[in-house]
């Protein structure tokens, strides 16, 4: 989160973690509605198929894709989800019972077998990486287990392509447009209009990294501590979908998708 506040919390968070595992309840705080089944198999990295043949997609963790560009990572971490979750009983928490438009549910979180959060358990191995929890329990404890296999460049952190991009490096950013990724730098200069904030990480804001920031953000943002809009000369971490906007661009759609360092 951006405001000093959930640092803090962030801190103290990893200083309890101690293990690879969360604690049974962990799940629990992502919300929805907890249901039990049997897990077949891993369809993908971040999906599983139900012993009844249904399809779960893991809303708040994102393994690699095919968009990536990377066959073996997406192979390694679905072998990765596959050795924890298959032929095993499970507590889904679902977001919603209707399929999405590839027959799909969603599930918040899951549960292994009454003691493991799965999603947790694969951004320890560096095989997930958080993706936009819209809660803000369920994004600071998923937080935490990404942060630490970051530091130890665990899995996929030891991979430039999954790793945190450079604002400053636009042409690699450009690569990656179409990806979900992260990106952190220094905040260059804080413009305003048609109810959007952009942190622009350059002087050329048609050609460098910029967040767009929609002014529903900015006053959650300032609800928890911190006005984006004095930004200005501050270390950010964002993580979304890269599109071009003159130059790379990511805009937030929830708070938990940037980070205030300093």
């Amino acid at each position: 989160m951006a405001a000093h506040g959930f640092q803090l919390i962030l801190g103290f968070i990893l200083a309890l973690a101690g293990t690879s595992l969360a604690a049974a309840e962990g799940p629990a705080l992502c919300g929805g509605k907890p249901v039990a089944v049997r897990i077949a198999e891993a369809a993908d990295g971040a999906s599983l198929r139900l012993a009844d043949g249904r399809v779960v997609r893991l809303v708040n963790v994102i393994g690699p894709l095919p968009i990536d560009g990377d066959k073996d990572a997406v192979v390694r971490a679905t072998a990765a989800l596959g050795e924890i979750v298959a032929g095993q009983e499970a507590s889904l928490f679902l977001e919603s019972d209707t399929e999405d438009r590839y027959g799909r549910i969603a599930a918040r979180a899951v549960l292994i077998g009454g003691k493991v959060w799965l999603e947790a358990e694969m951004l320890s191995r560096g095989m997930a990486r958080v993706y936009l929890p819209a809660n803000d329990k369920c994004a600071r404890a998923l937080l935490q287990f990404e942060a630490k296999a970051r530091a130890a460049r665990t899995g996929l952190w030891d991979d430039p392509k999954f790793g945190v991009f450079d604002a400053e490096n636009v042409e690699a950013l450009l690569a990656a447009e179409g990806r979900f990724v992260l990106v952190e730098g220094v905040v260059r200069r804080v413009g305003e209009s048609r109810r959007r904030l952009y942190l622009d990480f350059g002087r050329r804001f048609t050609e460098d990294f910029t967040i767009v920031a929609p002014d529903t953000i900015r006053k959650s943002l300032i609800a928890q501590g911190s006005d984006p809009k004095s930004w200005r000369g501050k270390r950010v971490r964002v993580r979304g979908i890269l599109f071009s906007w003159g130059g790379p661009a990511i805009e937030v759609n929830v708070t938990q998708a940037v980070e205030l360092l300093d």
